[in-house]
């Protein structure tokens, strides 16, 4: 269990949980109304309002089933996270125990004449469809509207970031200041680094006493992406990423004169960069 996947927060979180649950009511009441499932078309001789309450009330019934279960997942939420296999084996659980209730009502209440056994197999069927259908509908606008609300904060601490970088050596002392949007890229250089950025139409550098890593982490505000255990590049001035020979470079003009190595070590974590700025 130690290694299971934990869900995400919001998928589980109290205010989406009831959103759900309302949800898959809805969506369960109009299903039934529209397909008819579990021996419905035994109730041909009612009137639709009557029909109509009759659904609503078969809706409630097994609802309080998913309620029942998302109040324990509620519970276990509280002392440990809750992950994918205990919600699958919820999502599992809520499915039957709901299709044995509709079976059980069936053969008692419409008065079914097939064995109980062939009611529960149907009804379990019908019921993979009731809640799988809203429960994935519902999971899918939850991450969208994380990832939307992620993407806002992201462009809202993109606005509000300084434009000009403060480079200090090892000892703190300022040494250099640099419009953002000039800086190309970084070098190591044993115990310096080399700092290359845009002045006019020509490109300088700058020597400054430091540590990539210790600027890696100074610098973590900043668009700058680790690419190499020797290099750190601005990402809003990488014109080409291209894969030659089995190993990335990155381009940081568009003829390729200047070129950046990507080590095997950082590929995922650029490669991944750039995925994250084609969905933004």
């Amino acid at each position: 269990m130690k290694n299971s996947k934990v869900i995400p927060e919001y998928f589980v979180g109290r205010r989406n949980t009831i959103l759900q649950v309302v949800f898959t009511a809805l969506f369960a009441f109009f299903f039934i109304n529209i397909y008819r499932p579990f021996g419905a078309g035994e109730w041909y001789d009612v009137r639709w309002w009557a029909f109509l309450l009759a659904s609503g009330a078969l809706v409630m019934a097994g609802m309080v089933v998913v309620i029942l279960s998302r109040l324990l997942m509620q519970l276990r939420k509280r002392r440990r996270p809750v992950t994918l296999a205990y919600y699958i084996w919820s999502v599992v659980a809520e499915i039957f125990f709901m299709g044995a209730l509709y079976a059980v009502l069936e053969l008692v209440v419409l008065g079914g004449v097939r064995p109980f056994g062939v009611l529960l197999y149907v009804a379990v069927q019908n019921t993979s469809l009731i809640l799988l259908i809203p429960y994935l509908i519902s999971l899918l606008f939850f991450a969208w509207r994380e990832k939307k609300m992620s993407l806002d904060a992201l462009v809202r601490q993109i606005r509000k970031r300084p434009q000009f970088i403060l480079f200090r050596d090892e000892n703190e002392v300022l040494r250099l200041t640099i419009k953002s949007s000039d800086l190309i890229y970084l070098e190591a250089s044993d115990n310096y680094v080399v700092i290359y950025f845009q002045a006019g139409m020509k490109v300088k550098s700058f020597l400054l006493r430091n540590t990539l890593k210790r600027l890696e982490q100074m610098l973590d505000d900043f668009p700058l992406l680790r690419c190499h255990r020797s290099y750190m590049v601005n990402i809003h001035r990488v014109k080409i990423l291209k894969r030659d020979k089995g190993q990335f470079k990155l381009w940081m003009d568009e003829d390729g004169q200047l070129t950046i190595p990507v080590s095997r070590s950082y590929a995922q974590a650029v490669t991944s960069a750039f995925e994250n700025l084609m969905d933004a």
